[in-house]
Formats: C-alpha cells, structure tokens, sequence
C-alpha cells in the first residue's frame, strides 16, 4: 500500500464517521425575536383556554427585545421580551384553588417543567417557549401569565 491510498482511506473512514455524527445530533432551534414572541402567546394562550373553555385572553407586550445572555447579550445580540397574557371566567362559583390545580396539570400535560408553586402562583420553564408564571386570582376567577420569551438572536445585530 502506498502512502496516498493509505492517506485515501484515512480520509474515507474521517469522513463516514462525521456525516454520521452530523446525522445524529439534534438541529438547533432558531427564531426571530417576533417568532419567540408569537411561541410564547400561543402557548399561554393555549394553557388558558384548556383550563377556560371559551376564554379571549388579551395579551400585552411590557418588554420588547430586551438583552439576554450575559455578555454576549449586552449589545441587543441575543434578545427576550417580556409579555402578559390574562383572561377571567364568567363563571362566578369556580373555586380558584381548584382551578389552580388544573393549572398545573395542564402545564404538566403541555410538558411546562414547574420550578416552583406558592399559594396560587406557578413558575414553569419549557424549551422552545421560554419561563412563565402563572397566577389563579380570586374574584372573578382568572389565570394570569407573565413570562419571558426564549433568548434568541437579534437579527439586526447578530454578528
């Protein structure tokens, strides 16, 4: 064997094992902060109507590309927004700790990972979606949720 067939092997076995590693890693999820935003929106949206049949929740945008990530974030490369989504039944006798408690399965059933629960207030995290808190209110019963997107890049300033 001579040493540029030896070299072409080399080469055969270097390349069939990295098109095979590539084959199998996971793609990397990218959104445009519009997209984070609109994840999110749907999402509360959806938790809130699984648990209120029927509800028209009204969203509000608080924070809009805001920087995220550390250092790399510092200069608007990396960015989050911060949103609102809120809604309240009709339904004067639902028991809010009730409802509360059908908050958190359907958080659990969506795939929300629950970071923490105090009275009636839940804090959740999914990837892809970003972090929530999510509050039961008394009177008129009602689900609010704040939360803040995924940190993607800024398209405008991405280097």
């Amino acid at each position: 064997m001579t040493f540029p067939l030896r070299l072409r092997l080399l080469s055969a076995v270097l390349t069939s094992s990295a098109f095979v590693s590539a084959c199998t890693s996971e793609p990397e999820m990218k959104m445009t902060p519009e997209e984070s935003r609109q994840v999110l929106i749907t999402e509360a949206k959806a938790i809130i109507q699984a648990v209120i049949p029927g509800a028209d929740p009204l969203v509000a945008v608080q924070v809009k590309d805001s920087p995220c990530g550390g250092l790399v974030g510092t200069e608007h490369t990396s960015v989050t927004s911060l949103l609102t989504v809120r809604s309240n039944t009709r339904d004067d006798t639902l028991d809010p700790d009730k409802v509360f408690q059908e908050v958190l399965t359907v958080l659990r059933q969506r795939g929300w990972t629950i970071n923490y629960t105090k009275g009636r207030v839940a804090g959740a995290e999914r990837t892809g979606v970003g972090g929530i808190s999510v509050g039961v209110a008394d009177s008129p019963v009602g689900i609010n949720i704040g939360g803040d997107t995924e940190c993607v890049k800024n398209p405008e300033r991405a280097t």
